[in-house]
This record gives C-alpha cells, sequence and structure tokens, in this order.
C-alpha cells in the first residue's frame, strides 16, 4: 500500500536499536508530523541535537533520525486505522478458531467450562465489532516523545 505525498507535511522520526542487535530498530523513541519543510529546516538542529543526546547517552546503540516527507513505512490517520483493524481481525477470527476448537476439560464445579464459554462470547463479540467498525482502535498518534526513558 503506497500512502499519497501529502505536500508541506514532514515528519522527524528518530529510533534505537536493541543493546545486543546493532540492527534491529527496538522503538521509535521520537516522532513527529505535520511539519512544514519549512518548520523542518529551522528546526532540524534541535531534532539532531535529541538524536545526539541520546547517542551519547547509548553508546553501543544504533540512533537513526530521519526527517523528510511522508516516510513510506508510517502510516497514518485512514490508513492506519484500516491496517490496524484488519490485522486485529485476523487475530480475533484466529483465537475465536481456536477457541471453537479447544477441547476444555471437565472439573468438579464446571469452572473451565463457564471460562471457556466467557472467553467464546468475547472473541465473537469482538469479531463482530471489528467487522462492523465499531470497536474503539486508538489512532497513530502525531508526537511521540520517550527521549527521557534514554537519557
Amino acid at each position: 500500500m503506497s500512502i499519497p505525498v501529502i505536500p508541506n507535511r514532514c515528519v522527524c522520526k528518530i529510533t534505537i536499536s536493541e543493546t545486543w542487535s546493532y540492527h534491529q530498530v527496538r522503538s521509535t523513541i521520537y516522532y513527529r508530523s505535520g511539519m512544514s519543510p519549512d518548520f523542518v529546516v529551522r528546526w532540524r538542529w534541535y531534532f539532531d541535537y535529541l538524536a545526539a543526546l541520546v547517542k551519547v547517552h547509548n553508546p553501543h546503540r544504533n540512533v537513526v533520525i530521519r526527517c523528510d516527507v511522508l516516510p513510506d513505512d508510517m502510516l497514518l490517520g485512514k490508513e492506519w486505522h484500516e491496517y490496524r483493524r484488519d490485522t486485529m481481525l485476523k487475530t480475533a477470527r484466529r483465537r475465536l478458531a481456536q477457541l471453537e476448537k479447544a477441547d476444555v476439560a471437565t472439573d468438579i464445579f464446571g469452572f473451565a467450562q463457564e471460562d471457556h464459554a466467557r472467553d467464546l462470547a468475547s472473541q465473537k463479540a469482538m469479531v463482530e465489532a471489528l467487522e462492523a467498525d465499531t470497536y474503539p482502535i486508538p489512532d497513530f498518534p502525531e508526537y511521540i516523545n520517550l527521549i527521557k526513558k534514554f537519557l
């Protein structure tokens, strides 16, 4: 899925790798979207400073900074919502199939059957809500700042 390039919408993203794998990205520690290109040019020194500060405190990790027009690996808005809903729907259907095929061990008081029936009902409700697009899916944030955790 390709994202249409929206003029005057830039993002800045700083990622950090794991300590044991220099090339595996651990997480995005700084992300900001919706900026104008002029804003990015004027404040590029600040984004570089943040990346350098994280690199000084984490010398064995790979810190990467990207400031450009809508990177192709990030989905925003409606695209993010559709991608997340499809992923959650696949997972919920898989879990529902597992629950329907599961053998429930019998016990004296029937607690296992009650728990299984409750799990099955909640999973069916989740699948129905996802299919109707009424399940609450959080939007992708336009601003992430987790730099303090790495200093």
